[in-house]
């Protein structure tokens, strides 16, 4: 039983997509002031639905004065349907829709019949196509798209209509079972798939070759693709420009492509072997347990190499962070800085806002960001926004083995409870925590006036009372049974004193450089590239930097947003400046930038030796357990001075 060819309007299909939702009957009524119609057009669309839907063992009962069910013989039935029936029920899938169709007729595309076929009005298709153009036309592989009055189509070229065909499988797969989350098996045959799957497992394990997921999936489907659209007639004509070959690559491939020709009785030209070639060769992943400093050379060209040092070398000299004896560091650097030199790399979407990653490596993204001018020397480009997330991931390791073994922080408990408590609490905080603090003593609360704590880096106590002066020594108070509050603040100071590590404590603190800063109070304006301006021009005009550090601040903000929190929007460039200052903005209404509501935008310019103070103010801004948006109201100096001075 098909349903994939149901014949439906997008409202017939949010017809069916509301009523699949509803556990009891539906008024007409609702119906229509959901759907926008008239209640006729709802009786209207409910027999032509009907209709349809009756050799499927589906109906959509009625009951006068009462309402509409769907209802089905069959409970599975209603399951495949709302697969079938689900379609163009948002842009992202409109925009699919529209691409797909586009990549397999070489016949345009009538925007009156998809106005229809999706049931949208112009003005909308138009926005459709706009985003059409950004996702699909504009990045890699380039296909050109054309437009003849009421007419869309795209350039001839099968290899990059097969790209983005791979593109609208590979990029929605849904790793928790088989298939495509948004077309699953729609346009392909499940057995082909399976056994183009089985089959390509079969051969890359029979030749010890292992690839990621993401390059597992798009091997299924380019193999997949391939055959159909070789059924179709549509062959590749060009020869590829990018070549890369490995020998155990070639061979599995030849094998693999062999087997499924006679298994699917068709034929797979050296043409078409070359594609498969380059993908298996540049996903193929080296064997980690061979690599290590002394093996290195024989595995990464000279120039990987001094990527990979010069790198390192440079964290060193800006943020004086050494992972240069990291071993584990070291090899899956230069493995990600190898896959970026590939002809074809992919990487994995992690399904999440990329505002979210940005706040999870604050840290991370600044140490990633300062490999761009050494990949635009390399690689001829900047790395994009994913590739340095990918990047961040590595830092954030290298940075968790710096805080594992760095020197512990020395604790004591106090409590006034009995011994079996303190114990109790000793066991449950080395449970989680034994990578970073030394609990050296349990002792009782009296003993706090005569202790020694001049070595002592933090007290965990039980008692709601001062315990210690002593400078340095920071106390903490736990409830005996440490609920989750008390790790929340336990995780929030490992977190600053392992940030502290970062900077130097002689560096000027916010309060200080608020003092010292340039500042625009209550800029009445809604142009926030105008505002970057005004601030960079501060420290242009009195000679700290040249017109490169403004450069510098817009191609960071094109690239990676500074705005990925509320309210305050912290911005910096690295280029050298002559003096360490700030310039600040306060707006008298707030700019709605990356749909977050900006209030304040702090610009700072660094001398080469106050590197680190970029840390300083992310932890001091970003960091602290205050919500930004407390600091929405904030539009004078005074006003955001002293609510700093209380955090």
């Amino acid at each position: 039983m098909n349903m994939e060819s149901l014949s439906l309007s997008l409202r017939q299909r949010e017809l069916l997509h509301y009523l699949q939702s509803q556990k009891d009957y539906t008024t007409g009524e609702q119906l229509a002031g959901h759907l926008h119609v008239s209640s006729r057009t709802i009786r209207n669309d409910i027999t032509e639905l009907n209709e349809a839907l009756k050799k499927y063992g589906i109906q959509i009962s009625s009951k006068r004065s009462i309402g509409y069910l769907l209802e089905a013989k069959d409970p599975a039935s209603l399951k495949q349907l709302s697969q079938a029936s689900n379609s163009f029920l948002s842009r992202d899938e409109r925009v699919r829709h529209i691409v797909f169709q586009l990549c397999l007729y070489d016949e345009p595309l009538d925007l009156y019949d998809l106005e229809d076929e999706m049931f949208v009005s112009r003005t909308t298709l138009e926005h459709d196509l706009i985003a059409l153009r950004k996702q699909y036309i504009l990045p890699e592989p380039h296909i050109k798209f054309f437009r003849n009055r009421n007419a869309i189509f795209l350039e001839k070229d099968e290899r990059k209509r097969r790209a983005i065909l791979n593109r609208l499988f590979s990029e929605n797969w849904n790793y928790n079972s088989k298939g495509n989350t948004y077309y699953r098996y729609q346009y392909f045959d499940e057995k082909i798939v399976n056994l183009v799957m089985n089959e390509i497992h079969y051969f890359l394990t029979k030749y010890s070759i292992h690839i990621e997921d993401v390059n597992m999936v798009i091997l299924d489907m380019s193999i997949v693709i391939m055959y159909y659209r070789i059924s179709k007639g549509c062959h590749l004509t060009e020869p590829l420009t990018k070549t890369y070959k490995d020998p155990a690559a070639v061979k599995a491939v030849d094998e693999l492509l062999d087997s499924l020709e006679e298994k699917l009785s068709c034929h797979f030209s050296p043409l078409e072997r070359e594609d498969i070639y380059l993908h298996v060769s540049c996903s193929k992943l080296l064997d980690t347990e061979l690599l290590n400093f002394q093996t290195a050379p024989d595995y990464f060209s000279n120039g990987i190499i001094r990527l990979a040092d010069t790198y390192i070398s440079a964290i060193y000299d800006t943020y004086h962070i050494r992972f240069s004896d990291n071993e584990e560091f070291y090899i899956t650097l230069l493995q990600y800085l190898r896959y970026l030199e590939l002809p074809v790399h992919y990487f994995n979407n992690i399904p999440t806002h990329t505002d979210v990653t940005r706040s999870r490596f604050l840290i991370e993204f600044e140490i990633a960001f300062s490999i761009q001018p050494l990949a635009l020397d390399y690689y001829g480009s900047y790395l994009n926004h994913t590739e340095l997330l990918y990047l961040s991931f590595c830092i954030s390791g290298a940075l968790a083995y710096l805080n594992r073994t760095a020197p512990k922080l020395k604790t004591v408990i106090m409590s006034q409870l009995n011994l079996p408590s303190s114990w109790e609490l000793k066991q449950r905080l080395l449970s989680k925590y034994k990578s970073y603090i030394e609990l050296t003593a349990l002792l009782p609360v009296y003993l706090k006036d005569s202790y020694n704590f001049s070595d002592i880096d933090l007290v965990i106590t039980t008692a709601d009372k001062e315990i210690t002066s002593q400078p340095g020594c920071e106390t903490l108070l736990v409830t005996p049974f440490l609920n989750r509050t008390d790790f929340e603040n336990l995780d929030a100071y490992i977190l600053k004193t392992q940030l502290n590590r970062l900077y130097h404590s002689s560096l000027p603190t916010l309060n200080e450089l608020f003092a010292e800063a340039f500042w625009h109070e209550r800029i009445d304006t809604q142009d926030y590239f105008a505002i970057i301006e005004t601030l960079a021009m501060d420290f242009i005009n009195n000679g700290y930097v040249g017109s490169g550090y403004l450069t510098a601040i817009l191609r960071r903000e094109s690239l990676l947003t500074f705005a990925f929190q509320p309210s305050i929007v912290l911005m910096y460039s690295l280029v050298p400046s002559s003096r360490t200052r700030l310039s600040i903005a306060t707006l008298e209404h707030r700019i709605k930038r990356n749909s977050y509501k900006i209030r304040t935008i702090i610009m700072a310019a660094l001398r080469p030796e106050d590197a680190t103070l970029v840390f300083r103010l992310i932890n001091e801004l970003y960091y602290p357990g205050f919500n930004p948006n407390d600091t929405r109201f904030l539009k004078a100096k005074e006003e955001l001075m002293n609510f700093f001075e209380k955090i």
